[in-house]
């Protein structure tokens, strides 16, 4: 089980793509789908483990902000 933890954008160098081009866009749309789509069955995995499992490893009982 593979769980991401924190997320950071990947930033291309500005120069190596045609920012215009609809092809680039389209992918670029589709990668940032996939990724929030990867993040949130994460969260759903760490959310469905036991409280003393999540505990153990080292998450909060709730958000304190």
């Amino acid at each position: 089980m593979a769980l991401a933890l924190e997320h950071r954008p990947v930033r291309r160098a500005s120069g190596a793509h045609h920012a215009g081009s609809l092809s680039y866009t389209l992918r670029h749309i589709a990668e940032r789908i996939v990724s929030a789509w990867q993040r949130h069955r994460a969260e759903r995995e760490l959310e469905s483990m036991p409280y003393d499992l999540r505990k153990d490893i080292g998450f909060r009982s709730k958000n304190t902000r």
